[in-house]
């Protein structure tokens, strides 16, 4: 159940990405949900690039959060060399993602895309020390494949 459950909410993080990708905002009519969004925020000039970006920034930032949880629960390993590169590990995406919400684009969608790739790598490689939960990166791969070329779909 925790895994249908971790797989449906990974789908809907998906949701954004797909819905402010150019493919995306061509089907749908972005400009009747962005104008109210830019009354309520009084940015007249908010576009589906800047929300995309700042979406992409969270989500970024997010990838770190299990790292931690893991480091401070001692999940599989109470070794101190473990438990440093997890609690590191774990603020590196955050730092990575806080100068993409002031780049310009294109600049942001790109540095973004290869913060979550990066940070999928870093992943596999706690993965292969067995640093993390077996499956995690299946529950990782599907978000990072549909977020990582947003450079592409914005």
């Amino acid at each position: 159940m925790t895994r249908l459950v971790a797989g449906v909410l990974t789908a809907g993080g998906i949701i954004p990405f797909a819905v402010l990708s150019r493919p995306g905002q061509q089907r749908l009519e972005h400009e009747q949900w962005l104008a109210p969004l830019r009354r309520a925020l009084g940015r007249p000039s908010l576009n589906a690039t800047e929300i995309q970006v700042t979406y992409g920034c969270v989500i970024l930032s997010f990838v770190g959060a299990p790292h931690w949880g893991f480091a401070l629960s001692g999940f599989l390993s109470s070794s101190m060399a473990a438990t440093s590169a997890r609690l590191t590990w774990g603020v590196i995406p955050s730092l990575l993602a806080w100068p993409c919400a002031s780049c310009p684009s294109p600049l942001s969608l790109d540095a973004l895309s290869a913060g979550l790739a990066a940070a999928f790598c870093v992943d596999g490689i706690f993965a292969a020390c067995k640093l993390v939960p077996r499956g995690y990166l299946w529950l990782r791969a599907p978000p990072t494949i549909a977020a990582s070329p947003v450079r592409r779909l914005a």
